[in-house]
């Protein structure tokens, strides 16, 4: 005979490790510090690309008059705004990511322990079904 509580409890284990159990079971593979620090590191390579192509499509959109102004402009002055500039978004773009990685993080520890519980709580179903049947 078919145990329906059973069946509902595998259902339930199966659809989340079909959807977000992939992921949030990857990531808790990690340490925290190392999760978060991948994380960060492409993060950091990521708001640095996004920051070189915006740069580069201001200067393209005002051409005409970066051109005009280049030679009479204190290039070094130039680049340490853009440095500056860099340094700020680079900074505020890390520390958001820090949180979202770190509440990412936890958020799949505690998933991946209720998938666990869930399993205990089956492993202990079909124990309890051999005993009947003996």
């Amino acid at each position: 005979m078919l145990d329906e509580e059973r069946i509902r409890l595998m259902t339930r284990m199966a659809a989340y490790e079909e959807h977000e159990g992939k992921k949030d079971i990857a990531i808790s593979g990690y340490f925290r510090g190392d999760y978060i620090s991948f994380q960060l590191l492409k993060s950091a390579i990521y708001a640095t690309v996004g920051f070189a192509l915006a740069v580069a499509m201001y200067v393209l959109y005002n051409i005409e008059t970066f051109l005009e102004d280049f030679y009479k402009m204190d290039i070094l002055e130039f680049l340490k705004g853009i440095l500056s500039k860099y340094c700020l978004v680079l900074a505020i773009y890390l520390v958001i990511s820090y949180f979202v990685y770190a509440y990412r993080y936890h958020k799949a520890k505690r998933h991946v322990k209720q998938y666990n519980q869930l399993l205990r709580a089956l492993m202990q179903m079909i124990n309890i079904g051999r005993k009947g049947r003996k």
